[in-house]
């Protein structure tokens, strides 16, 4: 498979340098350019905007840079010249997106034209701005050979570039280039080089203390392992990548790392570990709504089963990656799936699906001029036709696979040429570093001879430094003083907030008394509890009853608030539900009835809040559910259908709800049915792409398609999908939610 094709991290970074506005909201964007009326606002704006539709939408991004390119036309003096310079450099980007690439290296040297009349501007602001400009041109005009495959000129620019970020102290663009450079050498086979460029940047990003940056850098080291199938270092370079994206929360790029390391465990036969890893990630694929990586993960799971020969689970993960690919438009990569479709047909011995599947990815294949693909795909027709007794069209398929194997001889002789003017160009990069070195040596020579001359005037600025520091010495006593009194008073704060922590944590211990003992809830139904407080105190809870040997009461609740005020609240209702049941009531709806009188009698003033509630009765014995609820449903997953039962719309100890408004509803229970009750904390969540509530429909969808695991599983899953939706956003309330099945069923 040709590499610019594989899921590697290497191609993460010019995607990093490509999307710089995804980051910000496109609408506050629009906002200020429809505010302002001054240029350079403006211009900003239309740059940024340009940006944001760079990846996804390359006409817009073009129109949008356009503008910002006619703004800067209209601006004075040297400023103005270097924001036109910025907008032909980005339409030049915007051009190399859409692959056309002759007007992408025009806009970069219009670009560069601009640029290079101010790299001795006197105003040092001015000198960077277009220093740093011309070195992202070069590296731009990379990338674009780099899709051409001309790696001789690849590298000339990446030096330059290099050159460049060296002389102006710039840390980030010298990271991005090296990688750059690995990635060419890497490419080539020359992996002794691509780590040596790989170690560099990651020198560079470790003294510059970037965390994402490292975890690029280790995550090419690890991707040059694996291909040498050093498995063992690859996973250890992963792992450290791994570790550095949890800690600065950079989620997509988790993502790859787990595909990356499921793949190698799967290299080494590990399938259970490569199944973990790829379903981590297609899970957080899926909150991240990421289509292009969904389908890579589809096709990498369906390439899992396909090689422990479980052809029909290869074939479900492997359409569902087409199926992606053809909503993205994605054209190589939906004969990449195809390929595979038809090569697990001819495992299967189903030959007419096998052609049909290999005959659209070849059909794809040779439109694109894949020549690293169509091989393959056409030993796969060879052996359709060879196991149906057609061999006249075997042997027209094998004169086609014969002439791309010769096509990838001739790359590969190609290749050879390549690295010969490669290592010219990795020696003259040596001498010249050589020569950088002996120019400063040199340097530091003249530096002594002046040294003598400054060490007599430092002398005598010692002198007045000594005079100046007994001054200061004599201000110190006097802030001292000063300090010592704030020390005081932030000790007393720090015992203040530890006597509060220490009282809230006393409080949880008292909270948890009151919650019911799951070991006695198993006793009667088979049940998972997924219950996440948002503080240290919570304002939701569970409520578990017998009643007698097969009858039982159980309840997901949601009082007012969180943290404290919700706890107390909690408390207090859980007392009142107890209460009920030792009054003889055992009926949910006359249960919730009398607790809502009971909590208006304890808050007597009036309320507009006070508990949701989801109260089932179940009997294991007649195998019949009852169901009351405050604001709260119940939900029943059978056979991938899900069904809600509504409660009353009004809380408990809401001022406005009678003391009869609560119904009661028998439901009927079918053969491996799940039951679902839970408050409003999980679908209330801001998260995601779009920083959006996760929403009460999205739970219900959830929860179908969790519901065929097992009860654990159903737990691990939820709170795993709820880690990964909120990412860094804060938990804004307390999450429970209960699943459960009648055991005799």
């Amino acid at each position: 498979m040709n590499k610019k094709t594989s899921i590697f991290f290497s191609v993460l970074f010019f995607a990093q340098v490509l999307g710089v506005a995804q980051g910000k909201k496109i609408d506050s964007l629009f906002n200020a350019l429809a505010a302002s009326t001054h240029d350079t606002t403006r211009f900003n704006a239309y740059i940024e905007i340009g940006n944001f539709f760079q990846n996804n939408n390359p006409d817009t991004a073009i129109y949008f840079h356009t503008q910002a390119q006619k703004i800067a036309e209209k601006l004075a003096g040297d400023d103005g010249e270097i924001k036109k310079s910025k907008a032909y450099k980005q339409i030049g980007i915007d051009f190399y997106i859409k692959s056309e690439f002759s007007r992408a290296i025009e806009s970069h040297q219009k670009s560069l034209a601009l640029a290079e009349k101010h790299v001795n501007n006197k105003n040092q602001n001015i000198q960077y701005k277009a220093k740093k400009i011309q070195a992202e041109n070069f590296g731009h005009i990379g990338y674009v050979y780099y899709a051409q495959d001309n790696y001789i000129k690849i590298l000339d620019y990446y030096f330059k570039a290099l050159k460049i970020n060296e002389e102006i102290g710039n840390k980030k663009g010298q990271s991005e280039n090296l990688n750059n450079i690995g990635l060419v050498y890497y490419d080539q086979n020359e992996y002794t080089k691509a780590i040596a460029y790989y170690q560099k940047a990651l020198a560079i990003d470790k003294a510059n203390q970037d965390k994402g940056g490292q975890a690029v850098d280790l995550s090419n080291i690890g991707t040059t392992y694996y291909d040498q199938k050093k498995y063992p270092e690859a996973l250890s370079y992963y792992f450290q990548a791994l570790g550095l994206n949890k800690e600065i929360s950079l989620i997509q790029n988790q993502v790859i790392n787990f595909i990356n390391i499921g793949n190698v465990y799967a290299a080494l036969g590990h399938y259970e570990k490569a199944m973990r890893y790829s379903d981590t990630a297609l899970l957080m694929n899926a909150a991240l709504e990421n289509k292009s990586m969904q389908a890579a993960n589809f096709d990498n799971i369906g390439t899992i089963f396909f090689t422990q020969s479980q052809l029909s689970k290869a074939l479900q993960y492997y359409f569902e990656a087409l199926k992606i690919n053809k909503e993205t438009n994605d054209k190589q990569n939906q004969a990449v799936n195809l390929g595979h479709i038809g090569a697990a047909y001819l495992a299967q011995k189903k030959y007419p699906e096998a052609e049909n599947y290999t005959q659209q990815a070849i059909q794809i294949g040779e439109a694109l001029n894949t020549v690293y693909f169509l091989k393959d795909f056409y030993t796969n027709l060879k052996n359709t036709y060879i196991k149906t007794n057609r061999f006249k069209e075997a042997l027209n398929a094998y004169s086609k696979e014969m002439a791309y194997k010769d096509s990838l001889t001739n790359k590969e002789n190609q290749k050879a040429d390549v690295q010969q003017e490669m290592n010219y160009q990795f020696d003259k990069e040596k001498i010249r570093k050589e020569a950088e070195y002996q120019k400063k040596l040199l340097i530091e020579k003249e530096s002594e001879k002046k040294q003598k001359i400054i060490l007599g005037a430092i002398t005598i600025g010692f002198i007045l430094v000594t005079l100046f520091l007994f001054f200061v010495f004599s201000r110190l006593r006097v802030i001292r003083k000063q300090k010592g009194i704030i020390e005081k008073q932030k000790s007393l704060v720090e015992e203040k907030n530890k006597d509060i922590t220490d009282s809230i944590n006393y409080a949880k211990n008292l909270q948890e008394s009151i919650l019911p003992d799951v070991n006695e809830i198993s006793k009667y139904v088979a049940h998972f509890m997924c219950y996440i407080p948002k503080d240290i105190v919570s304002g939701d809870f569970y409520f578990f009853r017998p009643i007698n040997q097969h009858e039982c009461l159980l309840a997901a609740a949601d009082c007012t608030g969180h943290g404290v005020p919700g706890a107390l609240t909690s408390v207090v209702c859980s007392q009142k539900l107890n209460e009920a049941v030792d009054k003889g009531i055992t009926q949910p709806a006359q249960i919730l009835t009398e607790v809502n009188k009971e909590v208006k009698k304890v808050f007597r003033k009036k309320l507009n809040d006070g508990m949701d509630i989801a109260l089932v009765k179940i009997n294991t014995q007649n195998n019949t559910l009852l169901f009351s609820g405050a604001n709260r449903p119940l939900v029943a997953v059978c056979n991938n259908q899900s069904t809600e039962y509504r409660g009353s719309k009004s809380a408990i100890g809401h001022s406005s709800l009678s003391d009869e408004a609560f119904t009661q509803q028998e439901v009927a229970i079918e053969k491996d049915t799940t039951f679902y009750i839970y408050s409003d904390g999980y679908s209330d969540q801001f998260g995601g792409t779009r920083n959006k509530k996760l929403s009460a429909k999205k739970l219900k969808e959830l929860l179908q398609e969790f519901s065929h695991k097992s009860l654990s599983e159903q737990q691990d899953s939820l709170a795993s999908y709820f880690a990964t939706y909120k990412g860094s956003n804060e938990q804004i309330d307390d999450v429970c939610i209960i699943g459960f099945k009648i055991p005799t069923l």
